[in-house]
């Protein structure tokens, strides 16, 4: 699996551009990066402790994660880059 080689930096990057479409729950971020919840628990957690992310309850009640203003701004313009190096 190519993100297993993936420097734990580079997948909170990751995660932050997953997150750009809509706030998602640990197992959606999980499955997005192709990686266990452990992982994904741990990586959402310290982007949570550097002010990254934040968690909220949706309206059933499960947690979910969304970007935090300055994580967005730096989400897009990562975003931006990779489709113009893909183009």
């Amino acid at each position: 699996m190519l993100l297993r080689i993936m420097s734990a930096s580079t997948l909170r990057n990751k995660i932050g551009v997953i997150l750009l479409e809509k706030p998602l729950s640990l197992k959606e971020v999980a499955e997005a990066l192709e990686t266990t919840e452990k992982k994904a628990y741990s990586l959402l957690k310290n982007m949570f402790q550097e002010e990254r992310v934040e968690s909220f309850k949706d309206e059933d009640g499960q947690r979910k994660y969304r970007n935090l203003e300055e994580e967005t701004e730096a989400a897009l313009k990562r975003k931006a880059k990779a489709d113009k190096k893909a183009a």
